[in-house]
């Protein structure tokens, strides 16, 4: 399914795709662009996004009774990506520019603020994290009327807001002057309080989507980050089988929307991850694009936890712990099977005094033998915790060479 009817499916009333041109590809809001230009795309099924490539550049649209009338909840946002920290403040997206307001802002290095004003009311959100320059992020706002609202940065609902609690105080926020992206065409205000604005240098745009009222009260968290963010994400790299898993061995993964993309195989597929870390603030570490099951191992240190299933798959990502079995008679046979099975998952036929291996079961049966010792078996040990010592006391059989 393309980006466009994933999006659809949530009804919104209005669409920029911004893929080289200002159209609205839902309603009828069609932008008029001054000095914005085309470059790089930033999200699936675009070529282009369009460009603020000078503090005055803007894309003014038109007043809309499903835009900038008064409105009980409403829900905007879609793709920006910056060169540089920027000299604040910048206004990315305003509908108002004094009293009513709904307004998503830059503010001091890089961070976001969604202020909405109704009359002398003021709410506001913050994004938690700097937007990295040359970082592609998924930028979304949400406002319900005596309700809740928030920022979201990949998907995700930011922390800090005012007041704490992120309840609005009023129930609307009244008309407002026509919808801008980039710089304002008038004077403008922050709060309550007049500030000059300017639009961002080399802001780039993709995709934005407006919800207003209904759709918008209709929007949930989950369709936020899976469906808007999550299907039309890029990924740094995408690979389709463990050959090219391989080749990103001992690398750590940055601070990406997308660090790894498998491709659909048409079944299930079981992958084994080597030294493959990924940086803390990466949106998603792997992403499978098929249906059926995914078995991801993290093994020799590999720490893939954020996941991404935009087409119903699963993943299992398994985390290996590692087994310790001593001290033991020299020349044991240790076997190690999944709990309650036969399956056998590791094992040695003759031993040293000790013996280790890598689970990937989640629960693990031991058995361990010795001629003219008795035989020891040790049931349900759960490897889901971390690594497991398992001390054994082997003694002698003394009906072995005295029946």
């Amino acid at each position: 399914m393309a980006y466009i009817d994933d999006i659809l499916t949530l009804n919104p009333e209005h669409v920029w795709e911004f893929d080289g041109n200002y159209t609205d590809t839902v309603g009828s809001s069609d932008g008029t662009n001054t000095g914005f230009s085309n470059t790089t795309g930033l999200c699936e099924d675009v070529v282009n996004s369009v460009e603020c490539n000078s503090v005055s550049d803007r894309v003014v649209i038109p007043q809309s009774a499903d835009i900038d009338a008064l409105a009980t909840a409403k829900a905007l946002g879609g793709w920006l990506r910056m060169s540089s920290i920027q000299l604040p403040p910048k206004s990315i997206y305003r509908e108002g520019t004094t009293g009513n307001q709904y307004n998503i802002t830059m503010w001091a290095g890089n961070k976001i603020m969604l202020d909405i004003v109704s009359g002398t009311n003021v709410i506001q959100a913050f994004s938690d994290r700097v937007l990295k320059p040359n970082r592609i992020y998924h930028v979304f706002t949400k406002f319900i009327g005596s309700g809740e609202f928030g920022l979201y940065i990949d998907g995700l609902k930011q922390t800090v807001t005012e007041p704490s609690n992120a309840q609005s105080t009023f129930a609307s926020v009244g008309t407002r002057t026509a919808a801008e992206f980039g710089d304002p065409s008038a004077t403008t205000e922050v709060g309550n309080a007049t500030v000059i604005l300017n639009g961002a240098t080399n802001g780039r745009y993709n995709f934005w989507s407006s919800f207003f009222n209904a759709s918008a009260n209709a929007l949930t968290d989950t369709q936020i980050r899976e469906t808007i963010f999550e299907k039309g994400v890029l990924p740094s790299v995408t690979i389709s089988n463990q050959n090219e898993l391989d080749a990103l061995a001992n690398t750590i993964r940055p601070d990406e929307p997308l660090n790894i993309r498998i491709a659909d195989n048409g079944g299930d597929l079981t992958l084994q991850a080597n030294n493959i870390t990924h940086d803390p603030l990466a949106s998603i570490h792997i992403q499978w694009m098929g249906t059926g099951v995914l078995t991801y191992v993290n093994n020799n240190g590999s720490n893939a936890s954020i996941i991404s299933t935009p087409n119903g798959g699963t993943i299992n990502a398994v985390n290996p712990a590692t087994l310790n079995v001593s001290p033991l008679i020299l020349g044991s046979e240790v076997r190690v099977y999944e709990a309650g099975t036969t399956n056998e998952v590791a094992g040695i036929e003759t031993s040293s005094t000790s013996f280790s291996a890598s689970i990937q079961a989640s629960t693990v049966d031991v058995v361990v033998l010795s001629i003219g010792f008795l035989n020891i078996k040790v049931k349900g040990i759960n490897m889901t915790q971390g690594d497991v010592e398992l001390p054994i006391n082997q003694r002698i059989d003394r009906q072995y060479l005295n029946p």
